[in-house]
Formats: C-alpha cells, sequence, structure tokens
C-alpha cells in the first residue's frame, strides 16, 4: 500500500505541472478570444501589444498580460509568440497591486520634485538671462567709449602733427626774420648805405 501512495505523489507532481500549463494555454487562449473580439470591434487600447503575425503578415493586438505567451493566429491559426515591448520585462507582471501602488506614489513624489526643480531653473535661467542682458548692454557701452577713444587719439594724433608743423614754420619764420634783420643791421654797420642812399 506504500508504493501505491508513493506512485501517486509521483504522478501528482506531473499533472501540477500539466494544470500550470493548462492554465496559462486557457489564459493566452482568453487573450486570444479577446483580441479577436477587439479586432472584430476594432478596439485597441493603449496597454495593448501591437505586432504582426510573422507566417501570415496578419496585424495582431493583444493585452499586455499576454507578452511572452505563444498564442494562436486569429487568420492563420498558426502559433505566434507575442513580443515582450522594449523596457518591459515580465516579472513586472507578477508584482502585487500595493507595490504598484507605492511605485505609483514613488513616481508621483519624484514627478513633483522634477516639477519643482524646473521651476529652480527656470528661475535661474531668468536671473541667467537678466544678467547676460546688462552685460550685453555694458559691453555695447564699452565698445561705443572704445571707438571714442580712438577717434579722439586719431585726432590728437592729427593735432599733434598740425602744431609740429606748425611750430616748425614759426620756427622757420623766426629764423628768417632774425636773418633778414641781422642782415640789415649789418648793411647799417658796413658803410651806411641806407644814409647814402638818400
Amino acid at each position: 500500500m506504500t508504493e501505491p501512495d508513493e506512485n501517486n505523489e509521483e504522478l501528482e507532481t506531473p499533472a501540477a505541472a500539466g494544470t500550470a500549463e493548462a492554465e496559462a494555454l486557457a489564459a493566452a487562449e482568453n487573450l486570444a478570444d479577446a483580441d479577436a473580439e477587439e479586432e472584430a470591434g476594432t478596439i485597441i487600447r493603449d496597454t495593448d501589444i501591437v505586432f504582426d503575425c510573422p507566417h501570415c503578415g496578419h496585424n495582431l493586438a493583444i493585452d499586455y498580460r499576454g507578452a511572452g505567451l505563444q498564442i494562436e493566429c486569429v487568420n492563420c491559426g498558426e502559433s505566434v509568440l507575442v513580443p515582450i515591448p522594449d523596457g518591459m520585462k515580465i516579472d513586472d507582471l507578477d508584482i502585487e497591486p500595493g507595490e504598484i501602488l507605492k511605485q505609483l506614489f514613488a513616481a508621483r513624489r519624484n514627478l513633483q520634485r522634477a516639477e519643482g526643480r524646473i521651476e529652480e531653473l527656470e528661475l535661474e535661467l531668468r536671473g541667467v538671462t537678466m544678467r547676460r542682458d546688462t552685460l550685453r548692454a555694458l559691453l555695447e557701452s564699452f565698445a561705443i567709449q572704445l571707438e571714442e577713444m580712438k577717434e579722439l587719439a586719431r585726432n590728437e594724433g592729427k593735432l599733434r602733427e598740425k602744431s609740429v608743423s606748425l611750430v616748425n614754420r614759426l620756427a622757420g619764420d623766426i629764423e628768417a626774420t632774425i636773418g633778414d634783420a641781422a642782415h640789415g643791421g649789418m648793411l647799417d654797420e658796413d658803410g651806411g648805405d641806407v644814409a647814402d642812399s638818400e
């Protein structure tokens, strides 16, 4: 009697495994049936996985919970593996609702923090923009003053050249006048040509 019980236990383990497989297949069939019904009504939700059958190219849509399961194509009947969307893990489907709520609340808190940080950065950006505008106005003012100083330097150079030319001309005139005066005085001393001519 002990042996049949052990055999029964051995038989129950594969049966339990078969039950799990049967449940997975039933879930896949239910999902495929739901997809067929939705396809007939052309209702596709945002959470659905939409893909083409690799055998016949028919467009299929299935609930995200069917990711990674084998289903039958509603058009050709061939077995099709439902693709897993990028960034999704099968383990994500096993998360309990309480954990999902915790993640949702954490995501909301992070979003609020991010929005607060965005507001701070926008204020900083406004301040930086105002400082930039002030500095730009100062730079333009300095550029104008620099041009004025360059013009003054050019005018100073021209005035210096004119004054040097004027001083040289005056010096020449003075030398000529002194030379004429000295020459005129020498004639008077030499023989009084001025008196004789009278």
